[in-house]
């Protein structure tokens, strides 16, 4: 006998990533997921074998929800994508809790093809090898995802705690700086970063002038 409407696929991961974000992905349990569905966990077998396949199927949808900036513009300069494509995914890792350590923690390393055959193209074609264009997304995607994770797991909320007795002109003025630091905020502190990765991402033939 069919299972009910409320069982499909969808309904299933939706209801995971529901269950995520008010407990938390270490709180995340079949058993959980069923009585939010108002179902048996046996009926979950159906569509996912396993809780591991389950969270990779929650992240996919989150990535597909929220990441929405994985395609160049047509003309667009290789870094200015670069750095919006970072921003997309922290934005869509950051829409729910843990979503950072969900995306890193599911799945394999394959990309969405399409998406990064037109990434690798764009970097291809300002100078880059394929080579080059795979490893300089690669660490660019680990900067974010390890960015937002501290983002979602710091204890203090981001804070640099200098705990110290000195009151040294040198102490003092590095206190001072890293609480002008925390001020401006992680979004601040993630761009600063982002953009000084992106400088560093020079391609081996630099395309020639428009």
């Amino acid at each position: 006998m069919p299972y009910p409407s409320r069982t499909d696929r969808a309904s299933i991961v939706a209801a995971t990533i529901t269950v995520l974000d008010e407990r938390g992905l270490d709180h995340v349990s079949l058993r959980a997921i069923a009585t939010h569905l108002g179902i048996r966990q046996p009926a979950l077998y159906h569509h996912f074998a396993s809780k591991a396949e389950l969270l990779d199927a929650a992240a996919n949808e989150i990535l597909a929800r929220r990441h929405t900036d994985r395609l160049p513009a047509d003309g667009e300069w290789w870094d200015v994508f670069v750095a919006r494509n970072a921003r997309s995914l922290r934005r869509a890792m950051l829409s729910i809790r843990d979503g950072a350590r969900l995306i890193a923690s599911s799945g394999s390393r394959s990309p969405h093809l399409d998406a990064a055959i037109a990434q690798v193209n764009l970097l291809e074609n300002a100078g880059f090898t394929a080579t080059e264009a795979i490893l300089a997304l690669i660490a660019v995607a680990r900067y974010t995802i390890g960015s937002a994770i501290e983002q979602q797991t710091a204890r203090d909320g981001g804070d640099i705690a200098i705990e110290t007795n000195r009151t040294d002109s040198a102490a003092s003025h590095l206190i001072e700086s890293t609480r002008h630091v925390v001020a401006l905020g992680q979004d601040h502190e993630f761009e600063t970063g982002l953009a000084a990765l992106i400088r560093g991402l020079t391609p081996t033939t630099p395309a020639p002038p428009a």
